[in-house]
């Protein structure tokens, strides 16, 4: 996609950028920056976007993310209704590799970290037993300064780079090496989706939004996100889907009609060739993991 180039904030007593956000919703459009990213979600829920994946994101979440890797978390509808009991609460750790001097990540003490690094290009969701570790640290990180905020920092790196229970979430070598010209333009298709994904609509009515016509729309698209708009459309339906069957007890069919298809058929075609499995398949094999 065509993201915005985040200007990470520096702290000049610090070679790292740590923050932490509490708002009512999550409103970055699609970006990238040079800085690693380090980024924990204590609270909030809705749909990511990471390189070429769609997915759900939810309490919890821990991520390490490598440099110009286009991504973005763009919660449910439920927050932007002025809902007091939903917020977010995010915990995020920004550093360049140069950022303490020039080769230090090369020292031989940090050969673990070049995996890592390597790892954090697709996108590296953590999971696991040491994740709970990883976010003692990465408050420790936030809640410190000076020295013992870098060792802190280090040994947040160190417990990452160690962990064997991970996903990589995007297809490998998908970095924006794109100019942001239009940003706006990718942003606005991307929002809109993700905001209608739950009605019938039309390619014309997408691409009047961006001022072009269909077929002209459908080459921008497929150029930029290496997927068609259709493709697209149905990843952010079926990940809605998967939510709804581990969260609901609406029936498969209510679902299907819920997030916007119109053929049960058609639903059950999309949902296993995104997912791999059947909405019942998918049920049976998450309710295993409780």
């Amino acid at each position: 996609m065509q993201p915005k180039l985040e200007k990470v904030f520096s702290n000049y007593y610090s070679s790292i950028a740590v923050k932490r956000e509490i708002t009512p919703f999550m409103d970055y459009p699609l970006h990238y920056h040079p800085e690693f990213e380090i980024i924990f979600v204590e609270k909030s829920y809705g749909i990511r976007l990471m390189g070429n994946h769609i997915g759900n994101f939810s309490d919890g979440d821990l991520m390490f993310i490598s440099p110009n890797l286009p991504h973005v978390w763009k919660n449910d509808n439920d927050f932007y209704q002025d809902n007091k009991n939903l917020f977010v609460d995010v915990y995020v750790i920004h550093f360049r590799e140069d950022a303490l001097k020039e080769g230090f990540f090369d020292l031989p003490e940090f050969e673990h970290f070049k995996k890592l690094f390597l790892a954090g290009q697709q996108g590296m969701l953590i999971k696991g037993a040491d994740k709970q570790k990883i976010v003692e640290l990465i408050k420790n990180v936030y809640g410190s300064s000076g020295f013992d905020r870098l060792v802190f920092f280090l040994k947040t790196l160190d417990t990452i780079a160690k962990t064997d229970d991970y996903e990589l979430l995007s297809n490998q070598g998908f970095t924006n090496s794109l100019s942001n010209a239009d940003s706006e333009r990718i942003n606005k298709v991307m929002n809109f989706l993700m905001n209608n994904y739950n009605r019938e609509i039309e390619l014309d009515e997408i691409a009047s939004l961006v001022n072009l016509n269909k077929s002209s729309f459908c080459r921008y698209f497929k150029y930029r996100t290496h997927k068609t708009c259709s493709q697209f459309l149905n990843e952010i339906r079926v990940a809605h889907a998967c939510k709804l069957l581990v969260n609901s007890n609406k029936t498969i069919s209510e679902i299907c009609y819920e997030i916007g298809y119109n053929n049960i058929s058609h639903f059950n075609r999309q949902f296993k060739l995104i997912t791999g499995l059947t909405a019942g398949a998918y049920v049976k094999k998450y309710l295993k993991t409780l």
